[in-house]
């Protein structure tokens, strides 16, 4: 099925962890209509993984649990910082989500901006695709061209946004991830 396939042919480097790629993941997420729900990291939903999250999150997943069974089951979902995690946990090799692999902890948006060591308010952002975008509460990855990519809710999934229309006022360089230069084919 096309929206739960990675596809990682235009990667620039599949066995490492660089910004260009994290701009290819979100990219597939986004063309490929992954969904949201809250605690994913982009693994293919089923039905028994939504009884476990309506258990985990009974605030955040049970009101949306109809919903996510009709739109969601069968197809890949992240929550917001999920899309990144779920990059960085990404075995090229093998097609699968290793949970906690590649120096990446299981962390919310907030704890992943504060663990950041290069980052700044949005009027400072450099114009680097990969870079994360954060306002409290929410992450997204920017992916290029004035153009962010996030899981923004339940009812949309993953979507691709303006950077000056979305309301991020942060940006920081996502941990563990290597910012190559962007390359011209010639």
């Amino acid at each position: 099925m096309k929206s739960t396939y990675i596809n990682t042919d235009d990667y620039v480097d599949a066995t490492t962890k660089n910004n260009l790629d994290l701009v290819n993941w979100a990219n597939n997420a986004y063309e490929n209509k992954w969904g949201y729900v809250c605690g994913t990291f982009g693994n293919v939903l089923t039905s028994d993984a939504v009884t476990s999250k309506v258990n985990q999150y009974p605030d955040a997943v049970a009101p949306y649990e109809d919903f996510i069974r009709k739109n969601w089951v069968g197809k890949r979902t992240a929550d917001c910082v999920g899309l990144i995690k779920g990059y960085c946990w990404f075995n090229a090799e093998n097609e699968k989500i290793e949970y906690g692999t590649n120096g990446m902890p299981d962390v919310d948006e907030e704890a992943l901006y504060k663990m950041a060591t290069e980052k700044g308010t949005l009027d400072t952002m450099p114009d680097i695709p990969g870079l994360a975008v954060w306002h409290k509460g929410h992450i997204g990855i920017y992916v290029g061209d004035g153009y962010t990519v996030h899981a923004a809710n339940t009812s949309v999934g993953v979507v691709r946004t303006r950077l000056d229309k979305s309301g991020w006022t942060h940006w920081c360089k996502v941990p563990g991830i290597t910012y190559l230069e962007e390359t011209e084919d010639d």
